[in-house]
Formats: C-alpha cells, sequence, structure tokens
C-alpha cells in the first residue's frame, strides 16, 4: 500500500530544514514540492503507479513516518516554515491535498490515517489552504459508499480536536460548507440522523452529535419561527396557531424548552408600533391585549417549572434589550400567574436565585411589591388552614 513505512519519519535531531531548497524552483515545482514531501514520490493524475517500491523515492515524508501527531508534526512544520518565505506556495498545498483525498482508495489503511492525522495539522496550525476545495474532495459516490470518506472524518475530527475546540471545528465545517450536508458523508441509504448520532458516538465523537443537533434545532427552530411569526401577523386564528406550533415540534422534534424563546418572539414581534406619536401607555396596551389573545399558546406548551423559568428569564432578557417595555415586567408575570401559565413557586424560585443576570437589580425591585403581595396570599393561606 502507499502508507509504507520506509524510514520510519523524520530522524531525531535531524531537522526537515536542513534540506538544501536553496536550488529548488518553488514557481515551477510548487505542487511537486508538496506532493514528495507528503508522499515520497510525484503524484500521477491516474493511480496505477500507487504503492510502487521504487529506490528513486524520497524516504523523508509524510507517508514514511509513524502514524502518529508527534512524528508527522515536524512536516507540516517544515511546510509553514517555507510558506512563511513563500506564501504563494498555498495554492499547491491546497492543490495536492486535494489530490491525496480524490485519491485516497489508492492508499492502505494506516496510509490514510496519516494523510488525516497531516490534513488535521494543516487546518490546526492555519497553514492557509481554503477548507471548501479540500474538504469536498471527499465527497465523491466511490469514497462514501464505501466509507472511506467516513472513516478519514472521524480520524481527521479526533486529531483535529486533541488541538482546537469544536468552535472551531465547527467554522472549518461552516467555511467547507459542509455544516449542513454531513449526512452527505453516509451512504444514501443510511442518511438518518439517528445513523449520524449512533456512529459518531460509537466513534467516541460526542461533541460533533452535540454540534449537530444544535444546528438541526436551531435551522428548525427558525422554520417554526417562520411559519408562526407570519400566521400571527396576518391575524390568523389562535386554533390554528397552536396547530402549526404543535405539528412543527412534532414533525421537527424539538425540544420544547428551546420553542418557548420562539413563542415568545412571535408574539411579541407581531405588537404593533409602526406609529411613532404612539405613547408608551399604548404599546403597553397593545403588548397586554396581544398576550391575552395568545395565552392559549403558552399555556400549552409551559408544563413543568423548569419550563415556566425558561418563559420568565425569555421574557426578563426580551424586555431588557427592549426599554420601552422593560416596566411592563410585573404586569406581563401577574397576567401569566393568572392565566395558569406560571405558578407561585417557579416566581419564588426566580426571585430567589433564578433570574437571569440581564437587568437582575432592576426587574427584582419592580416585582417586589408581587412578591410581597404573593407571600402574604400564601402566609393568609396556611393560617386559615391551621384554623
Amino acid at each position: 500500500g502507499a502508507g509504507r513505512g520506509g524510514g520510519g519519519g523524520a530522524p531525531r535531531g535531524a531537522p526537515l530544514g536542513g534540506i538544501d531548497q536553496s536550488d529548488l524552483d518553488y514557481n515551477r515545482y510548487n505542487e511537486t514540492f508538496f506532493e514528495v514531501l507528503f508522499t515520497g514520490w510525484i503524484l500521477s493524475a491516474s493511480s496505477s503507479d500507487k504503492g510502487r517500491e521504487g529506490d528513486d523515492d524520497l524516504h523523508l515524508n509524510v507517508l514514511a513516518a509513524g502514524a502518529t501527531r508527534q512524528e508527522i508534526l515536524p512536516y507540516i512544520k517544515f511546510m509553514q516554515m517555507i510558506m512563511r518565505k513563500k506564501p504563494f506556495l498555498v495554492k499547491g498545498l491546497e492543490a495536492t491535498l486535494c489530490k491525496l483525498l480524490r485519491q485516497l482508495e489508492f492508499f492502505d489503511e494506516e496510509g490514510k490515517a496519516k494523510l488525516a492525522i497531516a490534513t488535521a495539522l494543516v487546518f490546526n496550525m492555519k497553514l492557509g489552504p481554503l477548507p471548501e476545495p479540500v474538504m469536498q474532495s471527499l465527497l465523491d459516490d466511490a469514497k462514501v459508499n464505501k466509507g472511506t470518506s467516513l472513516s478519514f472524518l472521524v480520524a481527521f475530527c479526533k486529531e483535529y480536536l486533541s488541538k482546537d475546540p469544536i468552535d472551531e471545528l465547527d467554522m472549518l465545517f461552516k467555511r467547507a460548507r459542509l455544516d449542513n450536508k454531513m449526512l452527505n458523508f453516509f451512504p444514501q441509504g443510511k442518511r438518518t440522523i439517528d445513523n449520524f448520532n449512533s456512529y459518531f458516538t460509537e466513534s467516541g465523537l460526542v461533541a460533533l452529535v452535540d454540534l449537530n443537533k444544535k444546528r438541526f434545532s436551531d435551522a428548525n427552530l427558525k422554520t417554526l419561527e417562520a411559519e408562526l411569526s407570519a400566521h400571527i401577523k396576518e391575524e390568523g386564528s389562535v386554533k390554528e396557531g397552536l396547530e402549526i406550533t404543535s405539528a412543527k415540534i412534532d414533525e421537527l422534534k424539538l425540544e420544547i424548552v428551546d420553542v418557548i424563546p420562539v413563542l415568545w418572539r412571535c408574539v411579541m414581534d407581531s405588537v404593533q408600533r409602526s406609529n411613532k406619536s404612539s405613547t408608551q401607555q399604548q404599546t403597553h396596551q397593545s403588548v397586554l391585549k396581544l398576550l391575552r389573545t395568545w395565552i392559549k399558546l403558552f399555556q400549552t406548551h409551559c408544563q413543568s417549572s423548569r419550563q415556566e423559568l425558561v418563559l420568565m428569564n425569555t421574557i426578563q432578557v426580551y424586555l431588557y434589550q427592549d426599554t420601552a417595555i422593560l416596566k411592563l415586567f410585573p404586569q406581563i408575570i401577574k397576567l401569566m400567574y393568572d392565566a395558569d401559565v406560571i405558578d407561585e413557586d417557579t416566581i419564588m424560585l426566580w426571585h430567589r436565585k433564578g433570574s437571569s443576570p440581564k437587568g437582575r437589580q432592576v426587574f427584582l425591585s419592580d416585582m417586589e411589591p408581587f412578591i410581597k403581595w404573593l407571600q402574604e396570599a400564601s402566609e393568609e393561606e396556611e393560617s386559615s388552614d391551621d384554623e
């Protein structure tokens, strides 16, 4: 196979920088330089000569090193050193990586593992090739159907995440235009979220599963928000609004705690505030009227103390960002309390320790009269029970 071990990597204490580069015409041999550095030979357009053993192969290359980060790192550092002096070489590196990944089938398992480590290091160390052409080179039917692309992706992700956080990998996937195409690494008949989740969980990449869940969830929440917002703005019926919401929650497998902020935004974004001369009082009345109209939305989907607390903090943060209605907080919470959307225990929990830090002191202060009223009502109830 092409992942052969002739030479076992760079000799210790003999850095690659010791190679005489003075006579190399990088402009002319840009890609050749990287091909030799990765494989020890020049890659042909076809693959018939892959894996040949020849005396003229250079035994100082990525494929001749051990399949570890430690042994492959000197080669990538060497590339980095050369490219700092000659930045135009980035195109040669990019073209070589594309060629290697397109021809991945023709390397043995060890060779593929070394290329995955090297590719991850190139991006970890930000050598500059564009992620899109490189990573998209994995997505042809032949490699996908054999599972080659998926195995490479797992090895690449593990290596990349050993150095950089999941957010950086997410950014890399976005730049590679893979963020919404991760299922394309699976053969046609296996492109399901369940397959994705089980495969990457078993491969030890739970962080990737969580990232993908969030990505799908965010996209699905936007779908719900667009549809429900349009319905409310067009003054559609509450009954139909509830049907839209319930159908989307079931169809898109949405978590209710993620849905609650969406419901709140959909209602609030429909408040009419187009008239600049409208007073703050008129705006407040519009908000309360719309909330009363759509209260069933919250009654239906706030069924636990956790969901109620999420709603309270959603309202708090929204009002903190919209000073025109900031002072409405106690009235909105009272409305929710009277409609059995938020119960007393949740309000007390919010007051004690559950509130968002955003504008906390202002909201706690504004809520004092209501909190006091709740406490007194509770005490009266207890004393009447004792009698």
